[in-house]
């Protein structure tokens, strides 16, 4: 008659080999390599940024103001819900008080811009 208990045992060690080989990590991955330095001295990954979310509001933008060079770069709005104030080049021929159709759009995460405005139409 044979016996299993030997055979328990062989099988007990292997399947206790087995698992641990699995749940160790790679020598590897435990000891990472320093990352290289830039030329300035940063030795932080680059990892990609990630894509930014935004929050969208449909409302009005008014006029306040127009920027005193002939580009009208520096116009600013107020946006209405929010009464948020903010800088946007003027369309052509508008003028002071002229209000507009706007989207605005907010940063919910991510390296965005602080906010973004989208003048859709006059009214």
């Amino acid at each position: 008659m044979r016996h299993p208990e030997p055979y328990r045992t062989l099988a007990a060690v292997s399947l206790a080999t087995l698992m641990s080989a699995c749940a160790s990590t790679p020598w590897m991955a435990s000891h990472p390599q320093s990352a290289p330095a830039t030329a300035d001295g940063d030795t932080r990954e680059q990892r990609p940024q990630p894509p930014c979310a935004w929050s969208q509001v449909r409302g009005i933008a008014k006029l306040l103001s127009l920027g005193r060079h002939p580009d009208r770069s520096q116009a600013s709005w107020q946006f209405f819900p929010g009464d948020d104030v903010l800088f946007h080049p003027a369309p052509p021929g508008s003028r002071v008080g002229d209000e507009y159709k706007a989207l605005l759009r907010r940063p919910m995460n991510g390296p965005c811009r602080q906010l973004e405005l989208y003048l859709v139409a006059p009214i």
